[in-house]
């Protein structure tokens, strides 16, 4: 256990040198970290990987406090470290965390074959910032702002890990754009990937159908908000294969819709109308004009059968009905509950929603440098033996 922890530390921390050595493949400032200081490149990013919840100036003392006493100097200041730390980029977290990620350590799969994520969303609250990008303005509370930024990440649900994350302002957060983006830039072999009912739409659906090695299971509105395939299934569980058409085109559909199986995507770029209105809805739709798109309907109960109230829930999804029948597909969603306490442990085990800072970029930064130590810490937690009575 000790070889292996001492290993999976050892590796992080060449992955960071390495990014100190090559900094300014991620920073724009040609003169950032030309000079030779106690604050370097790699030495920042460790300090802010390390931190926790308590406030910069005690962070910093457990940091460098020990070595200051010992050599009779003064500890590193926040003024200093601020400084340094300005010049970094969320990029250079975000390579450190894709880096460590290529080379985990016994990657485990879905019956020996897949891959199994979670995509979800959280929301993060900083501190008050009026220049900050993340501003919401509430109804509530006489209409105090605050600010929020809205994380979407991609979480592998058997090895406890965080792939790949997307930041949104809470305002503009479109998670079903930020979820076929992850997916997009996901280069590993055949996965499953499970995401709520908040992601359904025929664009995610079709990107899946489209991406190689992409299995999906996407929970789907039963009621209100759904569509008339979902809401004309028998209340009895059932699995069922769905064929429907789908046209940016009002045209056509106005003209086919009582005929044919056919949806409507309001799209702006691929109708004729060159000005619209900003309160407009536009759906994101990556295809052409008109496209067949195809997957299978899964319903099932979720409540006790002896309930007087009955409760169902629909997935979707394009996995093999032979190799996972519905009651795995149950199972398999199930899973997904994982990201939701991996969400916990990131925020309040890791201190993750305690920032150091206000400022947009360095809620970023600590945002994945906290990934990065939780992928760490799972990675050994993975290798700890358990003796079983």
């Amino acid at each position: 256990m000790k070889a292996f922890h001492k290993n999976i530390l050892e590796r992080l921390d060449r992955i960071i040198n390495d990014t100190g050595k090559h900094i300014h493949d991620f920073i724009d400032n040609p003169h950032a970290f030309t000079r030779k200081r106690a604050l370097s490149a790699a030495t920042v990013i460790k300090t802010t990987i390390n931190m926790q919840g308590e406030d910069l100036t005690s962070e910093l003392f457990k940091a460098f406090g020990q070595e200051a006493i010992k050599k009779k100097e003064k500890v590193v200041s926040t003024s200093a470290y601020v400084q340094r730390k300005s010049q970094l980029s969320p990029a250079c977290f975000k390579h450190i965390l894709t880096a460590f990620n290529q080379d985990l350590f016994n990657i485990q799969l879905f019956d020996q074959k897949y891959r199994l994520f979670a995509i979800d969303g959280s929301d993060f609250n900083q501190i008050w910032n009026s220049e900050s990008k993340n501003i919401v303005t509430s109804s509530t509370c006489k209409n105090k702002p605050y600010c929020q930024i809205h994380v979407n990440a991609l979480y592998d649900l058997l090895d406890n890990t965080y792939q790949d994350c997307i930041f949104q302002p809470k305002l503009k957060m479109d998670e079903r754009k930020a979820a076929v983006q992850m997916l997009k830039a996901l280069d590993c072999g055949p996965y499953i990937v499970i995401m709520d009912r908040g992601y359904m739409s025929f664009n995610v659906i079709e990107n899946c159908n489209r991406l190689p090695n992409c299995h999906y299971i996407i929970r789907t509105k039963t009621g209100y908000g759904g569509f008339k395939e979902v809401a004309a299934l028998p209340d009895q569980e059932c699995d069922t294969d769905i064929s429907c058409w789908v046209t940016t085109s009002n045209y056509y559909y106005i003209t086919h819709k009582n005929a044919e199986n056919v949806h409507l995507v309001n799209h702006h770029y691929r109708q004729y109308i060159k000005y619209r209105s900003k309160n407009t809805q536009d759906r994101s739709w990556d295809f052409g004009k008109l496209c067949t798109i195809k997957f299978r309907a899964c319903k099932f109960r979720i409540n006790n059968p002896e309930s007087s109230k009955e409760e169902w829930e629909v997935v979707l999804t394009n996995l093999d009905r032979k190799e996972y029948p519905l009651q795995r597909i149950k199972e398999i969603y199930h899973l997904r509950w994982g990201i939701e306490t991996s969400f916990k442990k990131l925020k309040y085990a890791l201190g993750s929603v305690q920032f150091h800072s206000k400022q947009d970029k360095f809620v970023e930064m600590e945002i994945y440098a906290h990934m990065i130590m939780f992928n760490a810490v799972s990675q050994i937690d993975a290798q700890a033996y358990i003796p079983q009575k």
